[in-house]
């Protein structure tokens, strides 16, 4: 009796085991099934993903499946529906036309102007950023846009800082009415021309509608203005002794590291007095406030300037990637927040001597 009751359990614990792993295989199959149905409505609502290397395997089945010998095989069964996709309601909003041609030729843009874009692809990702302290490696999270306007011409776009997070919220098709930019000029290496792109402040999401198919390949900038850089026309700007340097149309003084202002020097297009210092203070990891920004010497103040200048317009991040910040600009930031006496202020020494920037 004892033995018939033992085999019993056994018998008992097997079954129950046995189920228990059915159940979890058939859990782990439902959740791969619905991995891939949302896999599939992904790329009916984005098709360039079905032309990428690593749904290969996709075209190859259906391929198979429509032109194969044994085609017949693959009827349809009773009950199938096609799958559908909940898209987002399009708007009727009118993309800006001629934009990015006019940032193309170095035409100046319209102050009260705020064009609206198309994004066509957004990328945010953490980036090597050198501590001018410790010499350490620092990330900080950027977001890449890429935007199309009226005429289907693509630009790249870089967000500030402060727009990394809620940035990477865009999709392809979301429609955005830039509220505060810059236009820019940049090389992706030395022999690449000039090409026009955005600099990113403030922006508001408007609409969403279907990326034209045919956008069109990066535009050239006009070879009208002058490329070259240009040489400081002080050493140490010092605005208690010294008038502002003259950044001009024929002499940019803020065109450096690949970048160009088009129509209006940095100091206007992105003016000092409107950086918000509590926002910087959040992400700038030089400069620590437990008390507050405005218990903060001007030096430190400058220093979160550079800093932001550095890295969000002139894009000087990574290790020994550093760089004396244009004369008009240290001019502006030194006006801001300045010391008492010219003795103060320190010179710009680049990284051989291991010295941080102009403060």
């Amino acid at each position: 009796m004892g033995e018939s009751s033992e085999y019993d359990a056994t018998a008992d614990a097997k079954k129950k085991q046995t189920k228990k792993k059915g159940t979890i295989k058939g859990t782990q199959q439902f959740h791969i099934n619905v991995e891939f149905e949302h896999l599939l409505r992904t790329i009916l609502v984005k098709p360039q993903l079905w032309l990428q290397q690593q749904f290969q395997y996709l075209r190859n089945f259906v391929l198979t499946v429509s032109h194969g010998k044994d085609r017949h095989k693959f009827r349809p069964v009773e009950g199938d529906a096609a799958l559908t996709v909940a898209k987002k309601e399009e708007s009727s909003t009118t993309i800006t036309k001629n934009f990015i041609q006019t940032l193309a030729n170095g035409d100046n843009i319209p102050d009260d102007i705020e064009p609206v874009l198309f994004v066509l692809m957004r990328k945010t990702g953490f980036h090597d950023h050198m501590a001018h302290r410790d010499y350490k490696k620092q990330k900080v999270k950027l977001t890449h846009l890429t935007l199309v306007d009226g005429d289907n011409n693509t630009i790249h776009a870089r967000m500030a800082t402060h727009l990394a997070d809620v940035g990477r919220q865009l999709n392809e098709g979301d429609i955005i009415k830039l509220g505060l930019f810059t236009p820019l000029r940049y090389h992706v290496n030395k022999e690449s021309p000039l090409m026009p792109a955005l600099f990113i402040s403030q922006y508001t999401q408007i609409g969403h509608a279907s990326v034209p198919l045919d956008t069109k390949p990066m535009l050239c900038c006009s070879l009208k203005h002058p490329t070259e850089e240009v040489e400081p026309m002080y050493n140490i700007p010092d605005p208690l002794t010294q008038d502002p340097p003259a950044c001009t149309y024929q002499k940019r003084l803020c065109r450096k590291f690949g970048v160009n202002f088009i129509g209006r020097c940095i100091c206007e297009e992105i003016p000092v007095s409107d950086r918000n210092l509590d926002v910087i203070a959040e992400d700038c990891y030089l400069i620590n406030a437990p008390d507050g920004v405005d218990e903060l010497p001007n030096k430190s103040k400058r220093l979160m300037l550079y800093w932001w200048y550095a890295t969000n317009i002139y894009s000087l991040t990574g290790k020994g990637n550093r760089g004396k910040l244009p004369d008009c600009l240290e001019y502006a930031i030194k006006k801001a927040y300045p010391e008492k006496l010219s003795s103060d202020w320190t010179g710009y020494k680049d990284s051989s001597n291991k010295r941080r920037k102009t403060q």
